[in-house]
């Protein structure tokens, strides 16, 4: 039996290396809630549809705070640092969404724009989203064994 994706503290420890709890750049914070995400041992009815969802996402939250008040553009990204989530099986194989869109996106060793937001200033509200999960699922391509997937979650704040 397939024992389900696991993003644990170690699997998570590229993005804690990047953004420790809350991470700073250029006067912008992003914090993180409710990670780990845990994807639960996928049943015969996960497989027949192709897929494993987490119950929970991962939220984040943009805070630009200090600086002058001139318009920024934010980036949150979202990027894996292997191939794969362990043996053959790849990190494509991972999907995200935005709570707030219905498409699925495969994990990717490139940085993938998550959302941008823009213009966004120091005096405005700060903004969050939430990144739901799943892995695809192949009744003769996934051998039973745990998998994980390092995750590394990237704020890019530019000005003009």
């Amino acid at each position: 039996m397939w024992r389900g994706v696991r993003l644990t503290p170690q699997a998570l420890l590229a993005l804690t290396l990047v953004l420790p709890g809350e991470a700073r750049a250029q006067q912008a914070n992003l914090t993180l809630t409710n990670a780990p995400v845990a994807l639960s041992a996928p049943t015969a009815a996960d497989y027949n549809a192709g897929f494993v969802a987490a119950p929970t996402g991962i939220t984040f939250t943009v805070d630009v705070t200090g600086g002058s008040n001139q318009p920024r553009t934010i980036i949150v990204s979202i990027r894996s640092t292997a191939t794969t989530m362990g043996g053959t099986k790849p990190i494509g194989d991972l999907q995200w969404r935005r709570a707030d869109l219905g498409t699925w996106n495969s994990v990717t060793t490139s940085n993938v724009v998550i959302q941008t937001v823009t213009p966004f200033r120091r005096n405005d509200p700060p903004w969050s989203n939430t990144v739901f999960f799943r892995a695809s699922l192949s009744w003769t391509a996934d051998p039973p064994g745990s998998y994980s997937a390092p995750l590394v979650l990237t704020l890019t704040v530019t000005t003009p």
